[in-house]
């Protein structure tokens, strides 16, 4: 498959998942191929998700380009401390109460994302 993804935190992440994690992107929808995801390799629960969207689709007054995002999970208690609507907003597409979206066009910092983004698979691992 054609390396789908254009911004360079995109392509940083997924280069970072694959010699942290051994991971691959999973591109699970052939109508999509601009959106994929990670799962664990021991419980194969999904702790990152990679998506092509218009901006305006996670902040309402921008222009409708295409926007690479970053949905992974955050701990219930720790989304009013993360979600701020310009770097985090509440995960698009998923489940507001347990992920969050990051915009990957340089809002923030690589290791600040990569700090998130290993929180996300520690808690796809945790015990219920």
């Amino acid at each position: 498959m054609p390396y789908v993804f254009k911004f360079p935190q995109t392509r940083a992440l997924i280069d970072y998942v694959d010699t942290q994690y051994g991971r691959d992107l999973e591109h699970l929808w052939p109508r999509t191929p601009e959106n994929a995801i990670w799962r664990r390799g021991d419980n194969n629960k999904w702790f990152g998700a990679i998506l092509s969207v218009p901006a305006n689709k996670i902040e309402p007054t921008a222009e409708p380009k295409p926007l690479e995002i970053l949905d992974i999970r955050c701990a219930p208690d720790m989304l009013e401390y993360v979600v701020d609507h310009h770097k985090i907003f509440p995960g698009w597409h998923m489940n507001k109460k347990h992920w969050i979206t990051i915009p990957l066009d340089g809002r923030m910092t690589l290791p600040q994302i990569q700090s998130l983004l290993d929180a996300s698979f520690e808690l796809a691992g945790a015990k219920k």
